[in-house]
């Protein structure tokens, strides 16, 4: 049986059992996603790859500890997630809001269509975008996450990610339109 045709589950268990090649093809399948996602919430490129090695050292020393190993992708960002927050705590470029500040964000219901045609633009975009608002839309758009398994990985409530979710989408569809003269 080929690598590249092990499920993460698998590789998870071998890792486990300290093979190294196991872990080697973990992070070349995830490296791509994970730093994609992390460019997203931290704009400092090299800061990015420190965050990165931090992430894959603290999933070596804890994979052991990982009980479900289909839970991987979603326990790997939430490793991702914590280091990216603590380098901005550290940069004072952390900002959380709270809920009356969403409520007050934005009034209008709106969605986004045609993201998918405009992708080259919405990445651009996203990069606008304030840190919670980028990294929910990265999550649940780009990397398929459920909100559940997003509430997990930033460790806020479902009901947080939806708000988050709703206005980050209404802030791209603005961006979207002002940027159709572009």
């Amino acid at each position: 049986m080929e690598q590249d045709n092990v499920p993460d589950a698998i590789l998870v268990l071998k890792c486990q059992r300290r093979d190294e090649s196991a872990f080697r093809e973990l992070v070349n399948r995830w490296q791509p996603r994970l730093y994609y996602y992390l460019r997203r919430v931290v704009e400092n490129e090299n800061a990015v790859w420190d965050i990165l090695q931090e992430t894959w050292l603290a999933v070596f020393q804890n994979i052991r500890r990982l009980q479900h190993p289909r839970r991987f992708p979603a326990w790997l960002y939430q490793i991702s997630h914590n280091k990216a927050v603590n380098w901005l705590r550290k940069e004072n470029k952390y900002v959380q809001m709270t809920n009356e500040q969403r409520v007050n964000y934005c009034e209008n219901n709106t969605t986004i269509s045609a993201v998918k045609e405009q992708a080259e633009l919405v990445h651009k975009l996203l990069g606008k975008l304030k840190l919670d608002h980028r990294e929910v839309l990265t999550l649940y758009f780009l990397e398929g996450f459920s909100i559940n398994e997003m509430a997990q990985i930033i460790g806020v409530s479902e009901g947080t990610v939806k708000s988050r979710l709703y206005y980050a989408k209404h802030k791209l569809h603005e961006a979207l339109k002002g940027a159709k003269d572009v």
